[in-house]
């Protein structure tokens, strides 16, 4: 079984009413973009584990036609980013002392691309992107989710 890395995308919601009205295939403009292991969603302190999972996997659909063999790609709107912001802050402080060692070294990296996506979307106003990145199979041609490009 593939491990799946998340894109997460920083976009303006103009932008993401152009391209759900546009093709499939035309890049999707972000004004920032981080990956993270998508095994984040199992994080085992809590609340951080819960609040990651939903940053990473809970919004709308980006468009009816995106398909990956886990779930397709959402869109999470600029005041449930905002929401969500404020909530991976408060879990990451709680957590910070529980994570020691090796698991800080494992997820730190990780957590801190979620929330400066998360981070920078709430500053400015903007939706976040999510979307699991294509499998290493034969499902991968299959596969329709974004390209993103950022500045």
């Amino acid at each position: 079984m593939s491990s799946y890395r998340t894109v997460l995308a920083s976009v303006p919601s103009d932008t993401i009413d152009q391209y759900r009205s546009g093709a499939a295939e035309a890049p999707l403009a972000a004004t920032c973009a981080r990956e993270c292991s998508h095994d984040l969603t199992a994080t085992e302190i809590q609340p951080l584990g819960s609040v990651l999972a939903e940053a990473l996997d809970t919004g709308q659909p980006l468009r009816n036609d995106g398909w990956h063999p886990l779930r397709a790609p959402i869109v999470v709107d600029p005041e449930t980013v905002m929401a969500r912001s404020m909530k991976l802050e408060d879990a990451w402080i709680e957590a910070k002392p529980q994570l020691g060692g090796m698991m800080a070294e494992v997820l730190g990296a990780d957590i801190d691309n979620v929330r400066a996506v998360y981070s920078h979307a709430s500053g400015a106003g903007e939706c976040v992107v999510s979307f699991l990145t294509a499998p290493d199979d034969d499902r991968a041609e299959k596969t329709l989710v974004p390209e993103v490009t950022t500045p």
